[in-house]
């Protein structure tokens, strides 16, 4: 199941945290061509902090890194905000019950037929983490495949604005819905019926 995760879980799970920035510049540098800053192994920016929170799928017996999303606050610096505010038409919506959705990936090594599972079992835990740590909405910077997936997904979304050529990209923002009504509106697209978020977790977040 997917964990809730900090940079301060690293020291305990360095492997998960390692193998995830490996995948990270594996899929956002080597793949998609993103211009990301790197070390030539990793991909790690300004906004992988204590800030941030992580949902991550490991592998349980190796710790490897199987899928994950990045979440950051919307009242300090975030991507949306500090890169690419020309993505809305209005004022780039921020608060303390918005947050923001980046780095949304799943590993290389996930097989074909198992990488929609991954991506739709990351996407029902941020619903439920959504729910139980008092999110109310989501945005979120997405390439024009990626953002009409979402859009046809269920999930209640708004686009903030025309999406715009950004390098060799048509990349878009949206403001997401975190309704109480979200995990069964995205039921049929995702196919993932069952919690995501490990129980644990879940019980932390509601104490």
């Amino acid at each position: 199941m997917i964990r809730q995760m900090t940079v301060r879980d690293r020291r305990a799970c360095p492997r998960t945290f390692q193998s995830m920035h490996e995948d990270r510049k594996q899929v956002f540098v080597d793949k998609l061509q993103w211009d990301l800053g790197h070390d030539g192994l990793c991909e790690q920016d300004q906004y992988d902090t204590a800030d941030a929170q992580y949902l991550i799928l490991a592998d349980e017996k190796t710790s490897e890194h199987l899928g994950s999303v990045r979440l950051l606050p919307t009242t300090r610096g975030h991507i949306l905000g500090d890169v690419f505010p020309f993505l809305c038409s209005k004022a780039v919506p921020t608060g303390p019950a918005i947050w923001e959705i980046t780095r949304l990936v799943v590993s290389p090594r996930v097989h074909r037929r198992e990488r929609l599972m991954v991506r739709n079992m990351l996407g029902r835990a941020m619903i439920e983490y959504g729910q139980l740590a008092g999110i109310e909405k989501y945005t979120a910077v997405c390439e024009i495949g990626f953002l009409s997936q979402l859009l046809a997904s269920g999930w209640r979304c708004d686009p903030l604005g025309l999406p715009q050529k950004v390098g060799r990209s048509m990349i878009g923002a949206l403001l997401i819905h975190n309704d109480r009504d979200s995990l069964s509106r995205t039921k049929a697209a995702w196919r993932f019926e069952s919690p995501a978020l490990r129980l644990m977790d879940r019980e932390q977040l509601a104490a």
